[in-house]
């Protein structure tokens, strides 16, 4: 008579109930510029707890980290989708994929009205264009212009006006905050040279015009003022010649 030997196998309980691991990671929302900063938040199998000891994160099919938490450069604002595959040291992986955002900041642009004369308001128009090419700019975004040698000297309103203390080249420094969804703010800066002129109105030659005498130098409202003085001057001569002059040592 034939023996029948039957071997059962004894399978531990555990690995046939482990999952593996769960992938998870968290980032943080940046502008075109700036890299952005993947954090694993990934966690073992509770089951087993077998430790996690391998990361990949793949974006585009390529893998651009192996270390647990990873920065990435993005050249062009967008979306893009980022992959993370978690290992633990059971051989067991699971993976997940993100998308995120990388935000296009806005570009600063300004024009100023018409000719630009010592002693007169220069005015600002902001005409900068937001991040998504869509005008207007976000709400809550902000814009401050740094004048320098100007009264005022700087500031924070889309449009406003300065008087310039200088002829000549005046630099001028404007700064736009456009505000995302999540709070962040996407910044551009932009440096422009605003030329002031002097704006001188009658004789050009100086010559000719030591032969005349001044009856009267006054003020835009009228007032006396003398004859050297650096604030703006109406000059008028015995000749009927009318002068708008402004004084530089």
């Amino acid at each position: 008579m034939k023996k029948i030997i039957i071997i059962l196998m004894s399978i531990p309980t555990f690995l046939l109930s482990q999952n593996g691991p769960t992938a998870n990671f968290i980032f943080n929302p940046v502008c075109l510029g700036n890299s952005v900063s993947l954090t694993d938040f990934s966690f073992p199998d509770p089951s087993t707890n077998s430790p996690i000891v391998q990361w990949n994160w793949e974006y585009n099919g390529s893998t651009i980290s192996t270390q647990q938490n990873a920065d990435y450069l993005f050249l062009q604002c967008g979306t893009y989708d980022i992959t993370l595959i978690v290992i633990d040291s059971d051989g067991f992986q699971d993976d997940t994929l993100i998308n995120i955002e990388i935000f296009c900041p806005p570009t600063a642009a300004f024009f100023t009205g018409g000719n630009n004369c010592l002693g007169d308001p220069t005015q600002f128009v902001d005409v900068s264009t937001p991040g998504d090419g869509t005008p207007p700019l976000n709400s809550g975004s902000t814009w401050m212009y740094v004048f320098g040698d100007a009264v005022p000297p700087n500031a924070v309103n889309p449009s406003c006006t300065t008087v310039f203390n200088n002829a000549g080249s005046n630099q001028v420094l404007f700064i736009v905050s456009e505000l995302q969804w999540n709070g962040q703010y996407c910044i551009d800066t932009l440096i422009e040279i605003i030329q002031i002129d002097s704006c001188f109105t009658g004789i050009n030659d100086t010559k000719n015009n030591t032969k005349r005498k001044i009856i009267k130098n006054i003020d835009l409202l009228g007032k006396s003022k003398k004859t050297k003085s650096k604030n703006l001057n109406i000059i008028i001569y015995d000749d009927g010649l009318i002068e708008k002059k402004f004084i530089i040592e």
